[in-house]
């Protein structure tokens, strides 16, 4: 049975995926690399100095350091996400419906520190939970599941008795990895990617989610 739940963030609570590529488009283009916006969408639910050095390998630039260029995409997605940021559909009810349900609740996101931290200011959502982990500072991010495993850890939770929910198949891993039952909730273009079939639930949005699905009754 279920004793805990632990969320992702970008892309299952925040609808915040589209700032991530733009952020990501136009720091790439300013320093020449020759992307497409669509590009953006391969290193989706990856830590931003994973993707700096990604595109830094395909086309190598001058001029400022990828740490430097991780803190102005960061930057850039923190001020998007206080213009015009919003929560997904059923994010804050299925908070709601952990809380009613007594279930204790962590974050576990590879998003940086500062971003995690003014998502959960800007929304109001940090009294829903009693961990939040940030992988920023981490060895490795998702898909290596320990940003997932220190969520559990954090609850004082076995990780075989945590439920995480997802949106990306980089998560999903992570998750799986850590030995939990998994709910990938994927972006309407992506539900049909066959590497979701590794969660234990694919759902169309956190709508869905009752006390059945949480509880794993």
């Amino acid at each position: 049975m279920v004793q805990a739940v632990i969320f992702d963030m970008d892309g299952l609570l925040l609808d915040s995926e589209d700032f991530w590529q733009q952020a990501e488009f136009e720091t790439f283009s300013a320093l020449g690399v020759p992307l497409k916006l669509a590009d953006t969408a391969k290193t989706v639910g990856w830590r931003c100095d994973y993707v700096v050095d990604y595109w830094y390998q395909q086309a190598p630039w001058t001029g400022p350091t990828c740490g430097e260029v991780a803190d102005l995409i960061i930057n850039k997605v923190i001020a998007l996400l206080r213009q015009h940021g919003a929560l997904l559909p059923g994010a804050r009810e299925a908070l709601q419906r952990c809380q009613h349900l007594g279930l204790p609740v962590a974050l576990a996101t590879s998003s940086n520190h500062n971003l995690m931290l003014a998502a959960l200011e800007h929304f109001e959502l940090a009294a829903y939970f009693q961990a939040t982990c940030s992988a920023q500072y981490l060895p490795y991010a998702k898909p290596h599941p320990q940003v997932y495993l220190n969520a559990a850890a954090a609850l004082n939770i076995a990780p075989e008795h945590c439920l995480a929910l997802e949106d990306s198949v980089t998560g999903v891993i992570a998750a799986k990895a850590a030995r939990m039952r998994c709910i990938a909730v994927p972006e309407a273009h992506l539900r049909h990617d066959p590497r979701y079939s590794i969660a234990d639930k694919v759902l169309d949005s956190l709508l869905q989610l009752d006390d059945s699905l949480l509880l794993n009754r």
